[in-house]
């Protein structure tokens, strides 16, 4: 089994992480952050985890509860930072005309009909018959 058929999770390591590209989001606001894998190897080493990248995400966080310089966070909200790419299989920069077809729910008695069907002829009811 190769690594492109595991998942990875939390504790994976950059060694074993199977992407070029490593996400980061913060579901509280709009911060992200997107690196390459060798410049993360690089510079924090081989056996960092997905966890410790995600902790240093959060060490930067404007919403942390403490900062270096004594200030208090900005909101009552704690850091909603998380590598979106964890559980899933489908590697972050993989063109859309690579993934393959997907099947979506339903078929043939879901679909609309090619020709419209003839409309129905009223009838006239009451005492003349044309």
């Amino acid at each position: 089994m190769t690594s492109l058929d595991q998942a990875p999770h939390p504790e994976t390591t950059l060694e074993h992480y199977p992407w070029i590209i490593v996400r980061f989001r913060c579901s509280r606001c709009r911060r992200y952050a997107d690196s390459r894998l060798a410049r993360l190897a690089e510079r924090f080493g081989a056996t960092e985890t997905i966890a410790m990248l995600v902790a240093r995400f959060h060490a930067t966080c404007p919403h942390r509860p403490a900062k270096h310089n004594g200030r208090t966070m900005i909101r009552y909200e704690p850091c909603g930072g998380y590598c979106p790419d964890l559980g899933s299989t489908i590697p972050p920069d993989l063109p859309p005309s690579l993934s393959g077809l997907t099947l979506i729910d339903g078929g043939k008695g879901d679909m609309l009909p090619a020709e419209p069907s003839a409309p129905q002829r009223r009838r006239r009811v009451g005492g003349d018959d044309v």
